[in-house]
């Protein structure tokens, strides 16, 4: 019984922290100031995901996905979305979506709290926008 009722703390905790986290990065987002969002990416040289974060600043030309012991991945801003197949998420708990960077052949599919999603896409879609969705 101990066991379930520390599983239910942990789960409202992160619920609460998640939802804090998410309406300060808008709030920083509306303001014009840098965020990061925790984040997982692949990408053609990455064959697997990758944990870490994604650094967006408001009306920056790219976005920048970071994570420890990888080079950064730069993405420009300017690009389409796509819907990633199902089968090659990395988290079923994460929202998935293809991102296409301008002139690029190969999507980079990224995974975020599906909260964060309309922030990604309004800033990789729009950087001069200050909308946050």
């Amino acid at each position: 019984m101990g066991e379930f009722i520390g599983e239910l703390i942990a789960l409202f905790a992160d619920g609460f922290h998640r939802r804090w986290h998410v309406a300060r990065t808008r709030r920083r987002l509306a303001a014009g100031r840098p965020v990061r969002i925790p984040c997982s990416a692949r990408s053609g040289p990455r064959p697997e995901y990758v944990n870490g974060s994604l650094h967006i600043t408001p009306g920056a030309r790219a976005a920048a996905f970071r994570a420890r012991g990888t080079d950064r991945l730069d993405l420009p801003a300017g690009g389409t979305f796509h819907e990633p197949e199902p089968d090659t998420w990395h988290s079923q708990d994460w929202a998935a979506t293809a991102y296409l960077p301008p002139g690029a052949e190969q999507p980079v599919h990224l995974q975020v709290d599906s909260r964060y999603l309309p922030m990604v896409h309004v800033a990789l879609a729009d950087p001069r926008s200050r909308q946050v969705a």
